[in-house]
C-alpha cells in the first residue's frame, strides 16, 4: 500500500473546501481499489504528498520545493497549476495517483 501525505495550507482564505476534497479522494481510491490510502503527514514515511491549499497562491508549496518524492500541488480550483473545477479536483488528484502506481510499477518491471 502507497501512502499519500497529505498537508494542508492555514486555511486563511479558501475558495474550496479542503477537507471535502480530501473526504471524496480517499473514497474514490477505496471503490477503485487504487494501491493508495491518505496519511497525516507526520514523519516521513509517504510516497507522495498532496498540498491541499484553499487559494491560488497555494502557500504550503514552499515548506516542499526541495521534496524529492511526487508533489501534487491543488491550489483553489487548480491542479499543478490548471484550472480545474472544484468538483472536480478529487478525480482529477486520483487519475495522477494511478498514474504514477502505473510508472512505479513499470520501473519495477525493469
Amino acid at each position: 500500500m502507497r501512502k499519500l501525505a497529505v498537508k494542508y495550507c492555514g486555511g486563511c482564505n479558501p475558495s474550496i473546501d479542503r477537507t471535502e476534497l480530501a473526504g471524496k479522494l480517499a473514497v474514490l481510491l477505496a471503490e477503485r481499489n487504487a494501491d493508495w490510502k491518505l496519511v497525516a503527514l507526520k514523519d516521513n514515511a509517504y510516497d507522495a504528498v498532496l498540498l491541499v491549499n484553499g487559494c491560488p497562491v497555494g502557500c504550503v508549496q514552499k515548506q516542499f520545493l526541495k521534496e524529492t518524492r511526487p508533489v501534487i500541488l491543488v491550489a483553489g480550483e487548480s491542479i499543478q497549476r490548471e484550472k480545474v473545477a472544484e468538483a472536480a479536483l478529487p478525480e482529477k488528484v486520483a487519475e495522477i495517483l494511478l498514474r504514477l502506481s502505473e510508472t512505479a510499477g513499470e520501473e519495477g518491471q525493469e
